[in-house]
């Protein structure tokens, strides 16, 4: 529990650094001699850093660093419990790097058993595996695996690493569910972590080559961020320092995703009424693209009434959420 303790304390000091740091952006310092900065390049400066801190458009509590709070200390206890009350194997090494590793959550199910795969937010450079298990409370219950991958974050590993690393996880994934003999597998990721999922997705020689691949039956895409190319003029790229010539190339928005549409995969894109404008325009000119220029089908599309960045996907910890039950109904129906 000391462990634990002392993990939230730093997860506290990073939130409160961003956030100290996002809102003394507001202050423009001018040195003598030069000329000053317009008025409106000022205001849009201003406007980026509110759009992207998902924490400020939260109406549950009274201030973004207690949203943060409340997150971190929801996720970890969930994570906590799902830990102590589920056969499980941690820590398993699927690259060389300490991020490299992944939590297997249900050993004790049948070899064939769903699996949903996890994948945590944080702006690739916050949260961490440890706390990202508190989906499995509820998914075991439904006999359903939870598999929660880890990688390096931000600014120890560049964003393009992350993003093979997360191809390489899912290649383990797939080799174990190939190997187990799973119904199928089902991939989850919150803001961050669904851009890492949707460049997974739009990898199509992965899926090509890799073996178990054919096993995957969907994904669900909880607040995720598809375009980069205002994020890099953020305080978020402090830490990612992601170049400019590289936001489209990271960016799902920009990739092909044809290589899906005879798979039949389904795919759930998701944001939260409470996320900012930004956040939900992002979800639904994903949406859009994958429907209208990839031809997409199965795909479903979702602003939740009520809910904000965090609460969308904390409710994953709970037995009656509606993104279990997104999960168990698309199992009962395809996979039975």
């Amino acid at each position: 529990m000391d462990l634990c303790l002392v993990k939230m304390r730093v997860l506290f000091k990073c939130f409160l650094k961003r956030f100290l740091r996002k809102r003394n952006s507001k202050v423009v310092e001018v040195s003598e001699g030069t000329e000053k900065p317009k008025m409106s390049v000022i205001l849009d400066a201003i406007d980026l850093e509110r759009e992207y801190s998902p924490s400020r458009w939260s109406i549950r509590f009274p201030t973004a660093l207690e949203v943060l709070q409340n997150h971190v200390k929801h996720v970890t206890t969930a994570s906590e419990e799902a830990t102590n009350n589920i056969p499980h194997k941690l820590e398993i090494e699927y690259g060389s790097t300490p991020g490299q590793k992944l939590d297997i959550l249900g050993t004790d199910l049948p070899n064939d058993a769903p699996i949903l795969v996890y994948i945590h937010g944080g702006y690739w450079q916050e949260l961490s595996r440890e706390i990202s298990r508190y989906p499995a409370s509820p998914l075991h219950k439904c006999k359903v695996k939870t598999i929660v991958i880890g990688y390096d974050l931000c600014p120890t590993a560049t964003l393009a690493e992350i993003v093979s690393q997360t191809a390489k996880a899912a290649k383990f994934v797939f080799e174990y569910a190939e190997k187990m003999g799973s119904k199928g597998i089902y991939f989850a990721g919150h803001s961050a972590g669904a851009h890492l999922v949707a460049k997974l997705l739009s990898n199509a020689d992965f899926f090509e080559n890799t073996p178990g691949a054919i096993r995957l039956q969907g994904a669900f895409l909880v607040s995720g961020i598809y375009d980069l190319r205002e994020l890099v003029h953020t305080s978020v790229n402090d830490a990612v320092q992601l170049p400019n010539e590289w936001a489209i190339p990271l960016s799902p928005q920009f990739d092909d995703y044809t290589h899906l549409q005879g798979r039949r995969i389904r795919l759930y894109i998701l944001a939260g009424q409470h996320d900012s404008p930004t956040f939900k325009k992002q979800s639904r000119e994903f949406y859009e693209i994958l429907h209208n220029t990839c031809l997409m089908q199965n795909m479903y599309l979702e602003i939740k009434d009520g809910m904000d960045h965090f609460d969308i996907v904390e409710c994953f910890s709970n037995d009656d959420s509606y993104l279990k039950n997104l999960l168990v109904h698309d199992i009962r129906k395809h996979l039975n």
